[in-house]
C-alpha cells in the first residue's frame, strides 16, 4: 500500500486539479491519497471532490483538530 500525499492551495487552481488528476490515474488497489487543504479554503473543494466521485473513489472529508487543516483521504473502491 502506498501512501500518496498533496498539498493544495493556498487557493486550488486548475494546475493543483492536474496534479490530483494525474494522482488518482496512478492510484492501485489498497493506496491512499491525502490531500490536505488550508480550513479557510475548503470551500473551493467542490472540484476536488467531483474528480474523486468521477474516479470510482471512495473518500472521507474532515478537519484537524487544530482546525487550521482540512483533509481530504480517498481510496479506491473495493
Amino acid at each position: 500500500m502506498r501512501e500518496v500525499n498533496i498539498s493544495l492551495g493556498p487557493s486550488i487552481s486548475n494546475d493543483d486539479l492536474e496534479v490530483v488528476r494525474t494522482a488518482v490515474t496512478h492510484l492501485r488497489q489498497g493506496d491512499q491519497l491525502t490531500l490536505t487543504v488550508e480550513a479557510a479554503d475548503a470551500h473551493e473543494t467542490d472540484l476536488v471532490l467531483r474528480l474523486l466521485r468521477e474516479a470510482g473513489l471512495d473518500y472521507q472529508a474532515h478537519g484537524s483538530h487544530s482546525g487550521l487543516s482540512y483533509y481530504i483521504i480517498a481510496k479506491k473502491k473495493e
